[in-house]
């Protein structure tokens, strides 16, 4: 978790330089592999970097895998130094968010400062990129999108994260990627300064123009530095390189970055020109907020990623009750445990049931990458929740009146005969139509999002062109060829 092997380790470096002056640190840390600190078992280093190194480790209490971030010895006695650190935990721990990797414990022991995080196997992005190569664009243009959502995370706590470069972003199976590491965050809430004042900090390959000149920083500044990391993606190499961190500084400050269609052709112009805007010297220049960047970043996907709306849902929903009603003739009673079996695994390994396979869309977390399984169950019994309770409702009234032999004639009913059918009826209307009220949010809420996607976390978004479509367009086709006397 710590980071991976680089091409230019002195220029990826994080460093944080005083009056101009490069302020080098060694590791003098000794070995902690077969050791606790606290409940934690620490069992192999990950990584080492300039304030200490990361480990992995076996949370013993909640019996979880865990990496261990230790504060390098030679630094213990320095307050400043480990007021940093612990606020490094501190302004992580706040962040909550699927691009953003947990923060689960904070602590000292025998002297060693630490703080817990959640495990990531990786590898880190810096690693797919140590081959001087390009990543093939939509993959690339996909990290980006996952990286600027919890960037966009940490903004809206007031967290500029400072240090966004290939290597503090972990790539993830679920979420696409994790950022790590907040030890240069700054607060832009009026909270205790989290790092020193007056200090050029960053890492020199990915750092923006006003870092470089020791100026004042916001959100933008992210901006830039993750557009340096899209850059690196999709020409297999740093915008500005040189023999010294100084010099590359000065580049970020002074010079243009080569056209990436120059590097690479086969990335599109739109994307080429997100990726000069995201990059210009001036911050006014870039794009205002992750909600703008977000959007461009999006519209330059190859497939189709509009939010779907309540017809396309509708339709593809019809198509999969189909389907269960065709398994229902032969599975009797069992097609109801199989219909919730049929949406949770579908949902949860493909994205997409048959029916809106056949639509193009799919389900997706807030981060675009595959929903979990507690999401997946809790997005179809919300979903199923009107037909669980009618199927209640309607087993109370058998077993209360099943022995019971009814006839009536309207004239001869009285108002208290009513009032328990009426009170039925009633009950089963307030389900139906609190039932169609979940789904009747799609049109009006924003995101397009029905109360199973609220309560689940998910989205729904078009995907691809929609294999019905194509399907439709071939049989089109066909109606002209004409067949031979």
């Amino acid at each position: 978790m710590g980071d991976g092997e680089k091409s230019l380790p002195s220029l990826d470096a994080t460093i944080l330089v005083r009056n101009a002056a490069e302020a080098e640190t060694r590791m003098s840390a000794e070995p902690l592999e077969g050791t606790r600190l606290k409940h934690f078992e620490v069992v192999r280093q990950l990584g080492r970097g300039g304030m200490g190194a990361v480990y992995y480790g076996n949370d013993t209490s909640l019996e979880r895998q865990v990496a261990i971030k230790v504060l390098a010895p030679e630094f213990a006695n320095d307050p400043d130094v480990v007021a940093r650190f612990e606020r490094e935990a501190r302004a992580q721990a706040r962040l909550r968010h699927p691009n953003v990797a947990q923060i689960y414990f904070i602590g000292e022991d025998r002297g060693f400062h630490f703080f817990v995080m959640e495990y990531l196997e990786g590898p880190g992005l810096d690693s797919l990129l140590a081959r001087p190569e390009p990543l093939p664009w939509a993959k690339a243009l996909e990290y980006t999108i996952a990286a600027a959502r919890g960037l966009r995370a940490a903004s809206a706590q007031g967290f500029v994260h400072r240090d966004v470069k290939p290597s503090n972003l972990m790539l993830d199976r679920e979420a696409g990627i994790k950022i790590l590491d907040f030890g240069l965050v700054k607060s832009m809430h009026g909270d205790a300064q989290l790092t020193r004042d007056g200090a050029i900090i960053g890492s020199p390959l990915y750092m923006s123009p006003e870092q470089g000149r020791g100026a004042a920083v916001d959100l933008r500044s992210d901006i830039y530095s993750l557009g340096c990391a899209l850059y690196h993606m999709l020409c297999g190499q740093p915008p500005f390189s040189g023999p010294s961190p100084v010099g590359v500084i000065a580049m970020h400050v002074t010079d243009k970055a080569p056209p990436v269609r120059l590097a690479n052709p086969n990335v599109p112009e739109v994307l080429a020109h997100i990726v000069e805007r995201m990059m210009a010297k001036e911050p006014a220049d870039r794009f205002a907020n992750y909600d703008d960047l977000l959007a461009a970043l999006e519209s330059a996907r190859a497939d189709r990623r509009e939010l779907s709306g309540l017809r396309t849902r509708g339709i593809a929903l019809a198509i999969d009750a189909l389907l269960l009603a065709v398994l229902g003739y032969f599975a009797k009673l069992w097609v109801f445990p199989a219909a919730i079996a049929y949406f949770v695994l579908f949902h949860r390994l493909l994205g997409q049931t048959p029916g809106k396979w056949l639509l193009g869309i799919r389900v997706e977390d807030p981060a675009g990458g595959r929903i979990s399984w507690k999401a997946a169950l809790i997005r179809v019994l919300v979903f199923a929740w009107g037909p669980l309770a009618w199927t209640v409702l309607a087993t109370i009234v058998y077993f209360l009146y099943r022995d019971q032999r009814v006839a009536f004639r309207m004239a001869n009913l009285t108002l208290p005969q009513l009032a328990l059918p009426a009170l039925y009826v009633a009950l089963a209307t307030v389900i139906l139509v609190a039932y169609l009220a979940g789904f009747l949010l799609v049109p009006f809420h924003p995101r397009r999002l029905a109360l199973h996607d609220i309560l689940a976390r998910t989205e729904v978004r078009f995907k691809a062109r929609p294999p019905a479509e194509q399907v439709v367009e071939a049989v089109k086709a066909t109606a002209f060829i004409r067949r031979p006397r």
